[in-house]
């Protein structure tokens, strides 16, 4: 039974974080990002680069540092499942909340039982974590499951010298880097931290030749094994990961600091998940639960920010505690390791979908520096943590009742399939970014799509020509490249056309979202 307790415990909290997580899968459209993974799936939506055997094509890398996991195993899903945002969304949710309980394993070996509950319910109520791994926004979810597996089984093989836990370890995180080799920036990370907390126990394993060469061989080839999609990708277009994308860049390290701090105290959503205002037509609540969440929010005064930064600003310093110095120190170095690796790289470290790479450390060195308090002033303090968390995560649902998704989450692009569907266009040009993957995905490749490239003057004069072409485009006011949308027409202003405006496809607020147009020649 002293096992069991722990075991219900957990599922409870995988089961409520699964639960709320649905209250927003549905009401947020599939962003871009999120639906990339189409590309290797349905036409109209072509890997960056694939093997080909005969007639078959095998997605490897849907970007130059973005692998095709993901693709490899939403293919035979959606054989059996149609696309939509709450398919799309919901096994990653579970694999989310499956974290939760290796989280809570690896901190109760690392620091104890009671670290381990209060660092797993900050985890499991932290407004990003919940939010971004419910969209799954930047392909970080499997990020977290494999970093947090393999320092279980790291842990494994350093108690009981199993080297099939070794490979597994090895091998997990070779997967990672070819899922996002942004992983690199986590692997420098646990580098620095091993290395600074745990150099005897490193060095035990590697120590003498019938030790440290199976060790490494072990280790080395278990993460080639799991790279190599990336591997042999770098080697057909010589390495192209790093010199198109791992760049030192120019930017001020430090001017990255306050994304940092946005995600951690959770404001970095407003506005960016959920929309700033409400437009035309504010939602109205449909459901006790949407009633009781908005009035919740009145009644929190409308939280943007959580407590877990001056939480953990607090923790710094008990670093120095003898006790808790080492799972201190390596979620600290973690932490630092990783956000050094990803400030120094030329653009990034400004969104959220990077600076929450660093989870779950941040709540892991809350979470120790609070298991050392008296327990009824850590279960206060983990109270009161937790609490800020969900009101953030509820005024997040509430601006969502109220103002809909923000635009790379509108709710409008169902409505824009359905007019494109009935259009019947034998070509469909996107003068924009931030929808093509989408309408590939839920249409399941059956719409005929076309991104306009800005600088190509005789393609976009054909489809300017097209007779039985449309253009789509986002709105003036949402457009991400308005340049696309201005070279066309002026080309079309050029060439002797005039734009027809087909349809303006709002979201569920009223916002006009989206532009369907086409040319016609002027006839003099």
């Amino acid at each position: 039974m002293r096992h069991a307790k722990p075991h219900l415990a957990l599922l409870v909290m995988a089961v409520a974080f699964v639960a709320a997580a649905m209250l927003f899968l549905p009401r947020l459209g599939i962003e871009a990002d999120e639906a990339m993974l189409a590309n290797g799936i349905y036409d109209h939506g072509a890997p960056w680069y694939s093997w080909k055997f005969g007639g078959n094509e095998i997605p490897v890398m849907l970007i130059g540092y973005l692998g095709a996991l993901k693709t490899w195993l939403y293919n035979p899903y959606f054989l059996a499942v149609a696309p939509g945002p709450v398919s799309l969304r919901l096994p990653m949710v579970l694999v989310s909340a499956a974290t939760l309980w290796l989280f809570f394993a690896l901190l109760d070996r690392a620091a104890g039982r009671t670290a381990a509950w209060i660092g797993t319910l900050l985890l499991a109520t932290d407004s990003c974590y919940f939010l971004v791994d419910a969209t799954d926004f930047g392909f970080v979810v499997l990020q977290f499951f494999f970093k947090l597996a393999a320092l279980l089984l790291l842990l494994k093989f350093h108690d009981a010298g199993s080297r099939g836990a070794l490979a597994a370890a090895f091998f997990l995180l070779g997967l990672a880097l070819w899922d996002k080799a942004v992983f690199l920036w986590v692997l420098f990370g646990l580098a620095v931290a091993g290395l600074v907390v745990f150099p005897r126990e490193i060095r035990r394993h590697l120590t003498g030749p019938n030790v440290a060469w199976p060790n490494l061989a072990i280790a080395a080839g278990a993460m080639l094994a799991g790279a190599l999609p990336l591997v042999i990708y770098n080697i057909a277009r010589p390495l192209e990961t790093l010199t198109a994308n791992a760049k030192v860049g120019g930017e001020p390290v430090f001017g990255k600091l306050p994304v940092l701090a946005s995600t951690l105290d959770g404001n970095i959503l407003f506005g960016f998940v959920t929309a700033a205002e409400p437009g035309p037509e504010p939602g109205q609540p449909r459901h006790w639960f949407q009633s009781l969440s908005l009035r919740t929010a009145e009644w929190t005064r409308h939280p943007r920010f959580n407590l877990m930064l001056p939480a953990f600003l607090i923790a710094l310093p008990l670093v120095w505690l003898k006790d808790i110095r080492r799972p201190m120190l390596f979620a600290l170095l973690m932490c630092a390791g990783t956000w050094l690796a990803m400030a120094l790289s030329k653009g990034a470290g400004m969104s959220v979908q990077h600076t929450i790479l660093l989870w779950p450390f941040p709540q892991w060195a809350i979470a120790v520096a609070l298991s050392r308090a008296p327990v009824k002033l850590a279960a206060a303090g983990a109270a009161v943590l937790c609490l800020a968390n969900i009101a953030v995560t509820n005024q997040c649902y509430a601006d969502l009742i109220r103002n809909g998704p923000a635009v790379r989450w509108t709710d409008s692009m169902d409505a824009l399939n359905r007019y494109l569907i009935d259009s019947k266009a034998a070509n469909i040009y996107a003068a924009d970014w931030g929808f093509i993957e989408t309408l590939n995905l839920i249409s399941e490749g059956d719409q005929p799509m076309t991104a306009v490239d800005g600088t190509d003057s005789d393609t976009i004069g054909r489809m300017i020509a097209a007779p039985d072409g449309v253009f789509v485009s986002h709105t003036p006011k949402y457009a991400f490249r308005p340049e696309l949308r201005a070279a066309v027409e002026e080309l079309a202003r050029r060439e002797g056309f005039e734009e027809e405006t087909l349809a303006t496809i709002s979201d569920r607020n009223g916002r006009p979202t989206f532009d369907v147009f086409r040319f016609r020649k002027l006839h003099l």
